[in-house]
């Protein structure tokens, strides 16, 4: 009676360290992917912020661009508008 039960236990105890092997594995696996997925959601946030980035500075850029277009027609709009004395002594000022 007591060798089955011995046995038993044997079995038991084997089973229970192996589920514990098997625990710790699960867990180091579990660890490794959270740190990947920290790192990758650093790579993704750092890209979101350089794309960002570009868009303020694209419509930064645009934004002049526009202005200096702007002034250019407005530039063209005086000189059209008969305006020459005004553009002509400012040329004469400028060549002095």
């Amino acid at each position: 009676m007591t060798d089955p039960i011995m046995m038993q236990l044997a079995k038991l105890q084997t089973r229970v360290r192996n589920l514990e092997e098997d625990n710790k594995r699960y867990s180091k696996k579990l660890i490794e992917r959270d740190d990947e997925i920290t790192a990758l959601k650093k790579k993704i946030a750092d890209h979101e912020m350089k794309e960002n980035m570009i868009a303020k500075n694209k419509s930064y850029l645009e934004l002049k661009v526009q202005k200096d277009i702007d002034q250019i027609k407005e530039n063209k709009k005086i000189i059209k508008e008969g305006n020459k004395d005004e553009v002509t002594t400012t040329n004469n000022r400028r060549k002095k």
